[in-house]
């Protein structure tokens, strides 16, 4: 049955999720769940390799890519946002470069950004879509996210919204699970 003929089905809706960064602390300040504004869900694209035989086209199905996921989130006093952001790039393994000196001066590890520190400065990001009743629905796990790009929102005098973080992600793939309320909801009908 269709969600509009039936009141035990509805559709999902775009406002009913929550996104973690379960990683992304600073001092005694976490990220927190409530700050998020809207994330982009993952996508994949198949790519095609072809083959030319007496003057035709065939096409097969190639590599799988995972394209890349963009969450905005509010830029909070506390936790400081812009705070939480930068401390996620310095242990990504990005050197200041006022400190590289300090590198060769007094003996300390160089280091650049690499993939085992930039996945453990998000930790597992992953985001559940709710039902109207606050049920998981669905969980999305990024598989080996990290950041790729950070806007962090443009002030203006004029203005009087709210101050946005952009983060761009990039992972290896996505998994998706059947949430609790999904399967309650399937054992109904």
């Amino acid at each position: 049955m269709a969600f509009w003929t039936s009141a035990l089905s509805e559709p999902k809706r775009q406002h009913r999720f929550i996104l973690r960064f379960p990683e992304l602390i600073t001092g005694d300040f976490a990220y927190a769940e409530y700050l998020a504004k809207s994330v982009t869900k993952p996508s994949y694209t198949v790519g095609t390799t072809e083959h030319k035989f007496l003057g035709n086209t065939y096409y097969y199905p190639a590599a799988v890519t995972w394209n890349e996921v963009t969450a905005t989130i509010v830029n909070s006093v506390a936790p400081d946002g812009n705070e939480l952001l930068y401390q996620a790039l310095q242990q990504m393994g990005y050197l200041k470069p006022d400190i590289q000196e300090d590198v060769f001066l007094q003996n300390l590890p160089a280091s650049t950004p690499n993939k085992q520190a930039a996945l453990a400065a998000l930790g597992q990001v992953q985001f559940e879509e709710l039902s109207g009743e606050g049920g998981t629905l669905g969980i999305w796990k990024l598989q080996n996210a990290f950041i790729t790009n950070v806007t962090f929102g443009d002030l203006d005098y004029a203005g009087e919204e709210l101050l946005d973080i952009t983060i761009q992600m990039r992972y290896d793939w996505a998994t998706y699970e059947v949430g609790q309320a999904t399967r309650a909801l399937a054992n109904i009908r």
